[in-house]
């Protein structure tokens, strides 16, 4: 390869570099990064942003030098070897296409389709897999007590009977380097939940989103009668009554590859005038019904407003 046609490849390659800065930069700045990772990878993002602008500064500013030796690295790779323009083109296709479509199409938020593949069910529910060798108080005590090892089987799970939706990129599941789910302090659902027992009116708000939810869905009976108010997207299940649908919002531990879904069963007569990812606010009764042979907590509806998607739609675990 000539030294000309190396340096081209060198610019494109730094071009690539900040073109991806330039996108993550774009994301911070907008705050739509958290469509994507949970609030406590954003470390890795900084991290990633200095790292790809100094790449990219080093290849543009190595194409324009006229040293050899700083033209060329000692990695022991022959860089005469000279690709085809057409085999080159595909492969920076590949890095460029990502950048385009980052600014060019709105990032898309989870909502009621990918709930679909997963199937509903309550915070702390357990796949029909699991039901046959353990029931959902079993299942509550494991997250409560080790959320580790809950995760850890979660994954599993997923990864072993989840089909991924068609639309979606493929996606790495492991967590990046470094990172552990964080474990609930000692006592903290405890005093979360006598906390909520002696509350007048429970509101869910994203910091205690899903704890309040993992709580009454492990122990709905206790909180019949409750008042309770919270926003979420509407979400129906096939064999759901015309006056039943799920007020739901999507968790996050790290990013959209682990993001479960955490929704609350509610009623209301005129039900089906709200359509599938309409974004409400709901106030109601905590009741108790059954689904699929589950004991699940209901709101009776009593009041009810639409609302735009909030800027961050995703909740996140938070102690």
């Amino acid at each position: 390869m000539g030294n000309n046609d190396y340096r081209f490849h060198l610019y494109i390659r730094g071009i690539i570099l900040i073109g991806f800065t330039m996108l993550m930069f774009k994301l911070i700045i907008t705050g739509d990064i958290l469509n994507f990772i949970a609030p406590r990878m954003m470390p890795f993002i900084y991290f990633a942003v200095v790292v790809f602008l100094l790449l990219g500064v080093v290849q543009i500013w190595r194409s324009g030098s006229k040293n050899e030796e700083e033209l060329y690295c000692n990695c022991g790779f022959d860089h005469s070897e000279k690709s085809s323009p057409i085999q080159s083109l595909v492969i920076y296709s590949f890095f460029v296409f990502p950048v385009i479509t980052g600014f060019m199409f709105p990032e898309v938020v989870l909502d009621s389709s990918i709930v679909a593949k997963r199937g509903f069910k309550s915070g702390l529910a357990p796949s029909n897999e699991v039901q046959e060798s353990a029931n959902s108080e079993d299942l509550a005590e494991l997250y409560l007590s080790d959320p580790d090892e809950y995760m850890k089987q979660l994954e599993e799970r997923v990864e072993e009977n989840a089909e991924p939706p068609s639309s979606s990129p493929d996606v790495p599941l492991e967590h990046p380097e470094g990172f552990e789910i964080e474990a609930p302090p000692e006592g903290y659902y405890k005093e979360l939940e006598e906390e909520m027992l002696a509350m007048d009116k429970i509101v869910l708000t994203e910091e205690n989103y899903i704890a309040m939810t993992n709580i009454i869905d492990k122990s709905p009976e206790k909180f019949v009668g409750k008042s309770i108010e919270f926003i979420g997207f509407i979400y129906r299940e096939p064999d759901f009554d015309e006056n039943q649908f799920v007020v739901a919002r999507f968790g996050l531990s790290c990013c959209v590859a682990d993001a479960s879904v955490y929704g609350t069963l509610a009623t209301l007569p005129d039900a089906k005038q709200y359509g599938d990812d309409q974004w409400i606010r709901i106030s109601g009764e905590l009741t108790k019904t059954n689904y699929q042979d589950w004991v699940l907590p209901n709101v009776q509806i009593q009041s009810i407003e639409k609302i735009e998607q909030p800027k961050s739609p995703y909740v996140y675990e938070n102690y």
